[in-house]
């Protein structure tokens, strides 16, 4: 019995050694620094206005981020909208409309430069994020901003 523990006790180790080098283990060689890598934020704390440039109206939706990975969003005329939660890669912010349960909704990023942002989510149509720097998004009211 001791001969089989002493025999096992050695070759689990080479087995996992093994797993690791071979890439049965599921992580992928490099994977964790890799990561880190492809994480890029667009969106920061702050208000930003989120119009399309094809439409000539006075209606915009507003984005109040709270931190990096989560907001609200706000309409101009009622001021409604929804919470959301994201998660911003390298080329692509994955959205998460109302709650845990509801579907991610990708904006892929085509351009980012100073304050705007451009991009459109699955539909195709373009969006530009203009970041409003005299908002506060703790006390950001989208109704109130437009009537100023």
């Amino acid at each position: 019995m001791k001969k089989i523990i002493k025999l096992l006790a050695f070759i689990i180790p080479i087995v996992v050694l093994i797993g690791f080098v071979t890439g049965c283990t599921g992580i992928k060689h490099g994977s964790l620094l890799k990561q880190k890598a492809e994480t890029k934020a667009y969106f920061h704390k702050g208000v930003y206005k989120s119009y399309s440039p094809d439409k000539d109206s006075n209606q915009f939706y507003f984005y109040i981020f709270y931190d990096e990975n989560s907001g609200r969003t706000e309409d101009s005329k009622m001021g409604i909208g929804l919470p959301f939660s994201c998660v911003q890669t390298v080329d692509s912010v994955k959205f998460k409309f109302g709650g845990s349960e509801e579907p991610d909704e990708i904006f892929k990023i085509k351009s980012a430069q100073k304050n705007l942002i451009t991009g459109s989510f699955d539909n195709g149509k373009l969006l530009i994020f203009d970041f409003v720097p005299d908002a506060n998004p703790d006390n950001f009211d989208a109704v109130e901003y437009m009537k100023k």
